[in-house]
């Protein structure tokens, strides 16, 4: 009997030793731990100067950089919004973080946001633009 509690003790001692060795194995590590990413978004409208054109809507780029660190994000993913009529448009970022899409602004005055959800290394960000189209 006192020898099935000293090796029950043993491997007890055992088990958390292993552990200690391990940094806490059961401690999950944050996985967004590069910092903060930030995202960029501007537009241009190729010298229209913000009046629209015969189709009634002015052709307009929008464009950005999602970096963190300094450094571009490629591969991520970058939604688009506020471009009218329930219009999203989604983009993945290049090698150096640069996305870049088209849209057709109708008159008006357009709050365009560009969101970048995160992912498994780094937390989300958010850029806004506002774009004023006259007829």
């Amino acid at each position: 009997m006192i020898a099935a509690v000293v090796v029950a003790g043993i491997l007890t001692l055992s088990v958390l030793a292993a552990i200690s060795s391990t940094k806490q194995a059961f401690a999950v590590a944050s996985p967004r731990e590069e910092g903060s990413p930030s995202l960029s978004l501007e537009t241009r409208d190729f010298g229209a100067g913000g009046k629209v054109g015969s189709a009634g809507t002015l052709h307009t780029q929008l464009y950005g950089v999602l970096r963190s660190e300094g450094l571009g994000i490629g591969g991520a993913i970058i939604h688009i919004t506020g471009t009218g009529e329930g219009k999203q448009f989604t983009v993945t970022t290049n090698e150096f973080g640069g996305y870049s899409t088209f849209a057709d602004l109708a008159p008006g005055t357009h709050g365009i946001q560009a969101y970048f959800p995160g992912d498994a290394t780094h937390t989300s960000a958010l850029a806004t633009e506002t774009i004023t189209i006259t007829s």
